[in-house]
């Protein structure tokens, strides 16, 4: 158990991953995994958003209750993590407030998709910045260089995602991707 909670970051993304996994068992059709977003498993009026909804909230939930326990402990520094830290509050808050429904024509809630799609954005800006302050601040030329990458890659993917009209579901997917990886391989949770 004391190791779940010492890497926290591999719990987080591990459940994460494995939800997404087991929400695209019980998608329907239309769904496409290539042109439908990870949030539209947790969409609005959708038989098993559930599932994603859970996905999202554990995610960010563990890694605040990860980044806090750290900073608590006196690991970390405030400036690196807090950016962190909103990230995960911001999936969180994105599992709380679900996105339309991708099958047209059904209502839904302007204002909880509206919510869902502002902690999402807020997620995306956080992370980056993150990812920026842990490059400027991390010494090892190499892990500079990884945490650059990755704020490259991050941001180049958000902009394909925000001008693609096809196939953003992959793009999303390829963005997760390199985030996960930063945050399973780079990012230190005990440092």
């Amino acid at each position: 158990m004391t190791e779940l909670i010492t890497k926290y970051n591999w719990t987080s993304v591990g459940l994460f991953v494995g939800l997404i996994i087991i929400a695209h068992f019980f998608t329907t059709s239309p769904y496409d995994w290539r042109t439908n977003t990870i949030s539209e498993l947790a969409s609005q009026q959708y038989q098993y958003r559930w599932i994603m909804k859970i996905g999202f909230i554990l995610f960010g939930g563990i890694l605040a209750i990860g980044i806090v326990s750290k900073l608590m402990k006196g690991n970390g520094n405030l400036l690196s993590e807090l950016p962190i830290l909103i990230y995960g509050l911001s999936i969180l808050a994105s599992g709380l407030y679900s996105t339309k429904p991708f099958v047209e024509g059904i209502e839904y809630s302007a204002m909880e998709s509206n919510i869902h799609s502002f902690a999402a954005q807020v997620a995306g800006i956080t992370f980056s910045i993150g990812l920026l302050i842990y490059g400027f601040t991390e010494t090892n030329t190499n892990l500079k260089i990884i945490h650059f990458v990755t704020f490259a890659f991050v941001v180049g993917f958000s902009a394909l995602f925000g001008i693609m009209d096809s196939n953003v579901g992959i793009i999303q997917r390829v963005m997760y991707l390199g985030s996960f990886v930063w945050l399973t391989l780079f990012y230190q949770p005990n440092k």
